[in-house]
């Protein structure tokens, strides 16, 4: 029809939670008005690797805004009134306990990434909230007076009003604007999920949230999956002159024994955990980016998101 103003369209590069979440709060805020949105994903599906994340209280209120709260809280795990117990990597003695009420209908999300990933994908495909593309690597952004032109990989484009880079720590979309690269922060990460039924029968506390803490390493543990799985993180110290090629690969795949001899001197009952990891645990340089003096770009067209604005080691949160 002529005269008919064209929609707003917001592109957001990126699928993972991050950006799949984005999508859902634009549309939640923003259907009324006719908003399009198109989330971009580089691989071929969406999925999210299979480890568990600490969601806290600010950003389960968000979820709970989108109505996704109920579902968000039947596939996290319960921690039993403790955030977390941290001791002692030689004794196991306690250092502290850190309690936190979880009885309440919002409180933080111990939960595995994938199964979260998957309650954002069904959201937005049952609430029509976003176009989904796969296959596309943006590789370019071009200022078109009052849009921004992506190009991808695949040598197709499109056009957005507005560009979200949820991309990541490696972000195609940063690189556009800011030239550093990731930097390592002297720790690499085993990774891995265990189930808490193969726990039972010798564990010893009235929580599944442990924080075993020793010199230039600890391990990290918390249930997740409605306390089927717990999720299990060990972070060693390692110097650069140590990584040889794996520095250059990102994240690997490491072996079990290397974990529990990286280990060796921690408490049984911890030793004995890290024995349950699968034998081919995920193993993964930490790497961090020097802060921006901004995240907002071309005058407010284009805006970056989670890791591609501020990635910082784990367990500082940014949530």
């Amino acid at each position: 029809m002529a005269g008919q103003r064209e929609p707003f369209t917001v592109a957001i590069i990126g699928g993972g939670i991050g950006g799949l979440f984005a999508a859902l709060s634009v549309h939640h805020h923003c259907a009324a008005l006719g908003i399009s949105i198109n989330v971009y994903e580089q691989t071929s599906e969406y999925k999210e690797i299979g480890v568990g994340v600490g969601i806290g209280i600010n950003a389960v209120r968000l979820i709970h805004k989108l109505g996704l709260g109920e579902a968000a809280n039947k596939i996290a795990g319960d921690r039993n009134g403790v955030w977390l117990a941290f001791r002692r990597s030689d004794n196991g003695a306690e250092i502290v306990t850190v309690p936190v009420n979880d009885r309440d209908t919002i409180k933080q999300l111990p939960i595995l990434r994938s199964e979260f990933l998957d309650l954002l994908l069904d959201s937005i495909r049952g609430r029509n909230a976003a176009t989904l593309h796969t296959k596309k690597k943006c590789t370019r952004l071009v200022d078109i007076v009052d849009k921004v032109r992506l190009e991808f990989a695949d040598s197709t484009s499109a056009t957005a009003h507005l560009v979200i880079g949820a991309d990541g720590i490696h972000s195609s979309v940063r690189s556009q604007f800011a030239f550093d690269n990731p930097r390592y922060s002297g720790k690499i990460v085993y990774r891995g999920l265990v189930s808490i039924e193969d726990l039972q029968p010798w564990w010893h506390l009235s929580t599944y949230a442990v924080n075993w803490v020793g010199k230039d390493k600890h391990l990290l543990i918390f249930p997740i999956s409605d306390n089927k799985l717990l999720n299990v993180v060990a972070l060693v110290s390692v110097e650069e002159s140590e990584l040889g090629n794996f520095q250059e690969s990102w994240v690997a795949v490491g072996n079990k024994e290397e974990v529990v001899s990286s280990f060796q001197e921690f408490e049984p009952h911890a030793r004995m955990v890290l024995e349950l990891m699968p034998e081919r645990p995920s193993k993964w340089v930490v790497n961090e980016r020097e802060p921006l003096e901004q995240w907002i770009y071309l005058n407010g067209k284009v805006a970056l998101l989670g890791d591609s604005a501020h990635a910082m080691s784990p367990h500082q949160g940014e949530s």
